[in-house]
Order: structure tokens, then sequence, then C-alpha cells
């Protein structure tokens, strides 16, 4: 139920000190209509009245046949779906694909070597399989990590996780674990789909970092050669 402010009625004009029946409602109407009396309304219900709003009068078209009100209905309706989805594609392009609170264990149940999932990615991504391709290729580069001892045989870490701690040894691909990460949380516990290209560059990802060489802290890359 939305919040309800209670209306905080103005002082009594002086001299009127016990105001009769007809006085008081006027004093409270005042007050109601002075904009300090308001419920806090949703957003969809602002976005339905500011839609609303803008609409022509009907009194100023003249008569109009009564299918008239069912078509304008059916464009606003038309006009708050095509925005809720606009919302739901931006939330989908920035990453923030998973309900808040909806994350858990990369490695959850019978543990595999990171050779198996890599096996179990591949052949998800031939068969068409995108989502299952998506969550074996992830569960690879954190296993593949685990093995290497990049990352510490920790049960539970999260998707997030697996993508932070990685992006600190392989720097050049901190931005793609975090995507990949973000996937792997949009599928496995937000319910969401993807598309092969999604699932490849997962794939991908982790062929790459297993055949990469980790920055280890502390390390110091070589000094670039300046030409003679």
């Amino acid at each position: 139920m939305p919040a309800l402010r209670t209306p905080h009625l103005a002082a009594p004009a002086q001299g009127a000190v016990d105001p009769d029946r007809d006085e008081a409602r006027r004093w409270l109407q005042e007050e109601l209509e002075s904009g300090d009396y308001r419920l806090e309304e949703p957003w969809w219900l602002r976005l339905w009245r500011w839609v609303t709003d803008r609409l022509p009068d009907p009194a100023a078209l003249g008569p109009l046949p009564p299918w008239t009100t069912w078509v304008v209905l059916a464009a606003v309706g038309v006009a708050v779906l095509a925005v809720a989805l606009f919302v739901t594609r931006d939330r989908w392009r920035t990453g923030r694909l998973a309900p808040a609170g909806r994350t858990g264990a990369v490695l959850d149940g019978r543990r595999r070597s990171a050779a198996d999932y890599r096996r179990a990615a591949r052949a998800a991504l031939q068969a068409g399989r995108a989502d299952e391709a998506v969550l074996e290729a992830y569960r690879a580069i954190a296993a593949g990590a685990t093995e290497r001892t990049l990352l510490e045989d920790r049960p539970g870490r999260t998707a997030h996780e697996v993508a932070v701690e990685l992006g600190h040894v392989f720097a050049r691909h901190a931005e793609q674990l975090r995507r990949a990460g973000d996937t792997f949380d949009a599928v496995r516990y937000g319910g969401h789909r993807v598309d092969t290209d999604q699932a490849r560059a997962v794939v991908d990802l982790d062929a790459t970092l297993d055949a990469a060489r980790p920055e280890l802290p502390g390390e110091r890359r070589p000094p670039l050669a300046v030409p003679s």
C-alpha cells in the first residue's frame, strides 16, 4: 500500500477559535489542495498518468465511435509495454541480469576436472545448447584456475568472486571475465537464455585463459626494447 502522509491543517484565522462544520471542511479542502497531502505513487502509475495527461480531451474531439476508447487504451498499453521491454533490454546489455541476491557457487554439485567441464561445454555448444555451454565453460575456468593454484580450493566461490580474483592475474581479460561471470549468474540463477554467440564467447575465454600465462602479484614485466 503506498505511503500516506497525514494532512496538517492550517491554523485558523485570527478570531476564529471555534469554526463551524462548513468552515472546518473548507480548511481541510484547502490543505488537501495545497499539495502537502499526497500518495507516493509507483513508477508505473506515474507513467500511465503522464501518458494519459497528454492524450487529447475527448470532449474537444466531438462525438466518437465507441471503439475509439479501446483503440486509445490499446495504444497506451503498447507504449507502456515498449518502455518495460526497453528497460529489460538495457539491463541485459549492462550485464545486470540476475535478480538481486540470486547468486551462488560456480562449482556446485559433484566436482569434475577442468578438462571434463571443458569437453562438456564444447559438446553442448556444438549441439546448440547455449545455456549449458555457458555454465560448463565458466566452471572450466574456475576449475582450471584452481588446478593451476591460481585460485584457492574454496567451496562456495561465486561467479563474481571468480571474475574478480582471476582479474588480478589475467588483467588483460578482466572485463571479459566480468561479462562471463554475469552471464553465468544470469543463466544459472536468473533464468535467462543466451544465444550461440554469447556461449561461444565464454567457451573461447576458457580456452584463452587455459593457454595464457598468468601475471602473478609482484611480477615485473621486462622493459620494452628501445630502438637504437
